[in-house]
């Protein structure tokens, strides 16, 4: 004990080397080749006066030898502080940082994907395409607060935002890994790409307090509708079939330039087309999993049935300018919505579709007298409108924006459904496996 004491009081008062003294250490194990002892001794000179720059060159160059281009990146800035003219050190600079952009996003896209196993491409998409509605509300009124709340806020929805554009990331991993079709796939990727790069750049303009983050919320907002009605499976289809026939019902403000009776339409139309194969693999997965309640052939007749009958009512509701009674569109969707299986373990569809039905009871009888009033008037603008659509026919046969819209549309519907199909087609194939593998030999029954 005595002994390490001595020992502790001796080294106390030994005078701190040099950093001079700290550089020639370093150098000598950077020259024997001990490139861990070398970077622990020069990494502590980095700020120093007299030798930081020296040092910063070194370990600079140890770490981009590694492989560590953050660490290299950081080292070599030090050195070109020091120099800016330096063509040696504005080489190094440039050399450490070239590759660290795609590094960077690289990682991101890895972290991105790890905390998306598992989860539903389509309900993600969902979710961010709801959230991306409210950047749209909120962004408008940030502004309007005192200027350092208005920062907070505007950084807040930054944030919030660049989520958003991670949300693309998922989508675009599924339609690689699944889709066979190289140019359809490249087609969609480059088409999502875009997409998140919009989003990233409303990010960047919300950062700023630019206005113009609105006009890219709302083309991000619409890009992740078309998406979602594209990737949406059938039992969260009638989820939004519902809202958006309700919200017309209702005649409730158009949100971003679209018609709720269009949004229903749809959503209808991504019903009818995903039905059939989600019915058949909801099948599959109920004969191994006993928690899943049956789907019987004559309920999916049934529901196939309601859903055409839907689909032309609401078309009807689309084209005319009086549109039928449109509470049997929601007597529909509810009716098809209670046929549908319930998962055992949620029980919040049915809730969900509680609170609608008291929403749409609290607000008929408000809306009765307003539509009593209005209904007169729109009973003149159905000539007036009859005698534009007359003139309108005769440009029907002329191609427009809106039918090469919908090819792409019906060609992205396609190999996102293939690559839909892929991925169940693998999930079934890993539980067969997993049925058929051996129990060990401590749960076999002897």
């Amino acid at each position: 004990m005595i002994f390490a004491l001595a020992a502790l009081l001796l080294a106390a008062t030994e005078p701190a080397m040099t950093d001079g003294e700290v550089w020639n250490e370093g150098v000598s194990f950077y020259r024997d080749g001990d490139v861990t002892n070398a970077l622990k001794t020069l990494r502590p000179l980095l700020l120093s006066k007299t030798h930081g720059a020296r040092a910063a060159e070194v370990v600079a160059k140890l770490e981009y030898e590694k492989g560590n281009l953050e660490e290299a990146a950081n080292a070599a800035q030090i050195a070109l502080r020091a120099a800016p003219e330096d063509a040696k050190a504005n080489r190094n600079f440039t050399r450490a940082t070239d590759r660290l952009p795609a590094i960077r996003e690289e990682e991101h896209l890895k972290s991105v994907l790890k905390a998306a196993e598992g989860k539903d491409p389509g309900a993600m998409l969902l979710a961010a395409t709801k959230d991306c509605r409210a950047l749209m509300s909120e962004s408008g009124a940030y502004r309007t607060n005192r200027a350092e709340k208005a920062v907070a806020l505007a950084d807040a929805l930054s944030k919030r935002a660049e989520r958003l554009s991670d949300s693309w990331i998922p989508v675009r991993e599924l339609i690689a890994q699944s889709v066979t079709n190289e140019e359809q796939a490249a087609t969609i990727s480059a088409q999502i790409d875009t997409a998140r790069k919009k989003t990233k750049d409303a990010a960047k303009r919300l950062s700023d307090l630019d206005p113009e983050a609105y006009p890219l919320l709302s083309d991000a907002e619409h890009d992740f509708t078309r998406f979602v009605k594209l990737t949406v499976m059938p039992p969260a289809a009638m989820d939004e079939d519902l809202v958006a026939q309700s919200n017309a019902w209702l005649d409730v403000e158009q949100f971003n330039g679209r018609s709720w009776q269009q949004d229903a339409l749809d959503y209808t139309r991504a019903f009818r087309s995903k039905f059939p194969a989600w019915a058949r693999a909801y099948e599959q997965q109920a004969q191994s999993d006993t928690n899943k309640p049956p789907f019987t052939a004559e309920d999916q007749a049934k529901i196939s049935g309601l859903a055409t009958e839907l689909e032309k009512l609401q078309m009807e509701c689309v084209e005319k300018s009086l549109p039928p009674n449109q509470e049997d569109a929601l007597r529909i969707i509810n009716e098809i919505r209670e046929l549908l299986p319930k998962d055992n373990n949620g029980g919040g569809q049915q809730q969900q579709k509680n609170d609608q039905q008291q929403k749409n009871d609290q607000n008929q009888q408000q809306n009765q007298n307003q539509q009593n009033q209005d209904q007169q008037q729109q009973q003149q603008d159905q000539q007036q409108s009859e005698d534009e659509n007359k003139d309108n026919d005769k440009d029907k046969d002329e191609p427009d924006e809106g039918d090469q819209q919908d090819s792409e549309d019906q060609e992205v519907e396609a190999v996102l459904k293939k690559a839909q199909e892929r991925s169940d087609e693998h999930e079934a194939e890993k539980k067969a496996r997993m049925r058929k593998a051996p129990l060990p030999p401590n749960e076999r029954d002897w």
